[in-house]
């Protein structure tokens, strides 16, 4: 091969797509992800395609298994497959293996929960002066599916709504550990 076929060859492959799956609030974790944290799909180096589609397998919890969104929480501990359709159809698969939930709140990664409840409200922010959550985002029915992970506050949880993907602070008493 000569040498400007191999440079045209390494060109095209260092500007590949490629699609890459990380924990949001962890700082970029990529390893040692588990059942209930919510995670991101991003696509390097796609030459200005837009993403059309992310499909995930199985289906994330509360969220429809394809759609425009680039989050997702898996469900369950084993294999989790994401394929990324880009905007000229051509498509972008990565798998990754997934551990088991994590079952308490305040580790180092997102515990799956429901809301027990009546109706727990999802606030934007806590007041420490005044010790209160302020900022109501939206109300939380009981037995809502939820991701909890840092304390922030005695007795509140930065909590993630699963179905919507927003993110706030809760009550801890209101939601307990377990997909």
């Amino acid at each position: 091969m000569s040498p400007r076929l191999l440079g045209a060859a390494v060109a095209i492959l260092a500007a590949a797509p490629s699609l890459s799956l990380h924990a949001i609030f962890t700082g970029g974790q990529t390893t040692g992800l588990r059942a209930g944290q919510v995670l991101h799909a991003t696509v390097r180096d796609g030459g200005g395609q837009g993403i059309r589609s992310v499909c995930w397998e199985p289906a994330p919890i509360d969220r429809p298994a394809c759609g425009p969104a680039r989050t997702g929480a898996p469900a369950r501990a084993g294999v989790q497959r994401v394929v990324v359709t880009l905007s000229d159809a051509s498509t972008l698969t990565r798998s990754v293996r997934i551990g088991r939930p994590a079952r308490r709140f305040g580790g180092r990664t997102m515990a799956p929960a429901r809301i027990t409840c009546a109706r727990a409200g999802l606030y934007r922010d806590y007041d420490r002066r005044r010790r209160r959550s302020t900022g109501l985002i939206r109300r939380l029915p009981r037995g809502t599916r939820v991701g909890v992970s840092d304390r922030v506050a005695p007795g509140r949880v930065f909590t993630w709504h699963y179905a919507t993907a927003q993110g706030g602070v809760a009550l801890e008493r209101c939601a307990r550990p377990g997909l």
